[in-house]
């Protein structure tokens, strides 16, 4: 089956066009003339949420996940979130980072003071051959999909000629795979080379890096070109047009860019490109702009973090996910009948809506959809404070099997959440309540159900403060920051440089971004367990323009750890003091924290 990807942008990100793969999306406000050139420069206010998983579906915990300038690492369950970011209202993205895996991309149009979710699953990245740069070579994967390089066509990163040994990291996606919403580059949008946005249809992505045996980036070189072949899924071979356009994955935009074309040649397409990223045979198509909120008939609740799926009349189809209120928005075809399907934990179907078809841009309102019960497990309960009063304002965190994991607010001292399960056998689940009056967390809550409503009762959100801060002292002036969850950031194992390993390392940061003009951030490295004189890599303080280093002028500067918390519901604990270097004047550093790790 083939899927289009495309992002809803209204509260959560969702695929609208979905042609050939799947994609978050978001809503854009206004109508939108498809043959208009795209600014991906206005920017909105908003988060992004999100689940990181390897090829078997585990969490991914320790992945670097970067949006708008922020970095911070997945935390055991393979979960991200970032509040308030500045991103492109057209084109928002995230940026995942993990040894052993392609870098990865998740774009997706935003809408302000809305939490996009996405799900992205990393594409694993090692030898698949390696050729002499002089005589050139082919590479070819089991899957079909192949690179032929002619002789002496290898620059590095400088484009200056390189002989020797080439190693060549590839992989194809499958079009037609049930999880390609999740490994897709980007989302399927693209640019023409007019500078129109188009939905994509896709029959099949190649990612190709080439490096020397010692790590160093290399390409092709200039006025050179390589042959690639994308293998074409037999489901697919007979719509599959015999010239189709050809687009490149541009890391810079996060942004699918059209240049020149493949040809069928039997079950394949060969195509000549002259430098590598991720590679994309897609057929375009006009886009409008849906929405929708999403309800379960039961009981009129929200459909909170909901796979949905949008299909066109060729089974191409978009894929995206519900915010916590249950609104998708996104982008779809325009002027063809579609199926509206919402599935269930699995990928399976347990509801279907026929929609369509749109001539302009769309709101559905609300949608009661009525799901087998089966497929419905509703875990709800009461959040108490440390005084044993309702929750005000806090949120209960649910965690499921299979990496899925819910946000769910709290009203009134209660929550609910209906999860979308997989029908027969157990689910276990695990909460964690928070209340953000007070920046208390409690113990975690263990569970299980199969089918309808699952009370687990009063949950106190005491006994551990939620309370993060960096407290910094600069010649015994304090500077404070004090935030709930996600506002101070933590990021474990940071990654040296392209092509280099991970090192033993944390960095703690607020503020200080591309938008920031105050905030704090240091790096030290560890043992993960509370130590002194660990090594402080390096420290920034930014307070005002004539209150800013970046030096440390003590010689062989270290922390003290004083904790190490487990991830997601512990801390990290700790202080340093140096001298720093301020415009040519050293000064006392004196620096306290505790950041949730």
């Amino acid at each position: 089956m083939r899927k289009l990807l495309s992002a809803v942008a209204t509260s959560f990100a969702f695929v609208a066009v979905f042609i050939s793969c799947q994609r978050e999306v978001s809503f854009t406000d206004g109508p939108t003339n498809s043959t208009q050139t795209v600014n991906d420069n206005i920017t909105v206010t908003a988060g992004v949420r999100g689940t990181v998983i390897d090829e078997a579906g585990r969490p991914v915990a320790g992945a670097l996940v970067t949006c708008s300038g922020q970095t911070q690492s997945t935390d055991r369950y393979g979960n991200f979130q970032f509040r308030n970011v500045s991103i492109s209202k057209a084109n928002g993205s995230v940026k995942v980072v993990k040894q052993g895996y392609f870098t990865h991309f998740r774009s997706f149009v935003s809408t302000a003071g809305r939490i996009h979710q996405v799900r992205i699953q990393l594409l694993p990245k090692s030898n698949s051959g390696s050729f002499d740069a002089a005589a050139g070579g082919t590479v070819t994967l089991p899957n079909g999909a192949k690179l032929t390089m002619p002789a002496n066509a290898v620059a590095d990163a400088s484009g200056n000629p390189y002989s020797g040994q080439v190693q060549v990291a590839m992989t194809w996606i499958d079009p037609s795979a049930n999880n390609l919403s999740e490994t897709v580059m980007g989302d399927l949008r693209g640019i023409t080379t007019g500078g129109e946005e188009r939905g994509l249809e896709t029959f099949g992505m190649i990612g190709v890096e080439l490096s020397s045996p010692s790590g160093l980036p290399l390409n092709v070189a200039t006025g050179k070109k390589a042959d690639l072949s994308f293998p074409i899924p037999a489901s697919m071979s007979g719509t599959a047009p015999a010239t189709i356009d050809l687009w490149y994955f541009n890391e810079t935009r996060a942004r699918w860019l059209q240049e020149g074309a493949a040809t069928k040649t039997g079950n394949t397409y060969q195509a000549q490109v002259s430098h590598f990223s991720f590679w994309n045979c897609d057929a375009p198509f006009p886009l409008i702009d849906l929405c929708m909120t999403l309800q379960s008939a039961t009981g009129n609740q929200a459909l909170n973090n909901a796979a949905v799926r949008i299909r066109r009349p060729n089974n191409s189809y978009g894929y995206g996910r519900t915010d916590s209120v249950g609104r998708l928005c996104g982008k779809v075809p325009k002027n063809e009948a579609l199926t509206l399907l919402v599935l269930d934990q699995c990928g399976n179907t347990v509801y279907t809506q026929n929609i369509g078809p749109f001539t302009a841009n769309t709101d559905l309102g609300v949608i009661q959809a009525n799901i087998p019960a089966a497929n419905t497990l509703t875990i709800s309960g009461t959040l108490t404070d440390c005084n044993n009063n309702p929750v005000t304002s806090g949120a209960a965190l649910i965690y499921t099997g299979g990496s899925h994991s819910y946000t769910v607010p709290v009203t009134n001292g209660t929550f609910s959440q209906t999860i979308l399960r997989c029908s027969g056998g157990t689910l276990n689940f695990s909460v964690l309540g928070i209340d953000y009056n007070s920046l208390q967390q409690g113990v975690v809550y263990s569970g299980s159900g199969t089918t309808g409503p699952v009370n687990v009762g009063a949950i106190q959100a005491c006994g551990t403060s939620a309370t993060q801060f960096v407290e910094v002292l600069v010649d015994g002036t304090p500077y404070n920051f004090v935030s709930p969850p996600d506002q101070i950031r933590l990021m474990d194992s940071a990654v040296v440089a392209p092509f280099q390993a991970y090192v033993n390392a944390t960095r703690i940061s607020q503020g200080g971004g591309t938008t920031n003009t105050t905030g704090v951030g240091f790096s030290f490295n560890h043992n993960a367990t509370p130590a002194n004189n660990l090594v402080l890599s390096n420290a920034s303080v930014f307070l005002s323009q004539t209150l800013s280093s970046q030096q440390i002028v003590t010689p062989s500067p270290t922390i003290n750890l004083t904790a190490y918390g487990p991830p997601a519901t512990g801390f990290v604990e700790g202080n340093f003091n140096v001298v720093m270097n301020f415009g040519g004047t050293n000064r006392n550093v004196v620096c306290t924290f505790k950041v949730r790790r």
